[in-house]
């Protein structure tokens, strides 16, 4: 039993550390752009981005 209240634990403080990063990232996210610093991208071009970034990622891990 005390491992399941170990256990139970550990995953809150997981979810509060990830809950703190993701705030953390918003807020420089907003930062960015109030300050004039985002670069936003059409969706066209998010998706070639995403479609070359993949290529490369599978190129590495599949060598000819």
């Amino acid at each position: 039993m005390n491992s399941i209240i170990t256990y139970e634990v550990d995953e809150k403080d997981n979810q509060i550390s990830h809950d703190a990063w993701l705030t953390q990232q918003v807020n420089v996210a907003f930062d960015r752009m109030e300050n004039g610093l985002a670069v936003f991208v059409s969706n066209e071009e998010a998706n070639a981005q995403m479609t070359e970034f993949k290529r490369k990622i599978h190129a590495k891990n599949n060598p000819l």
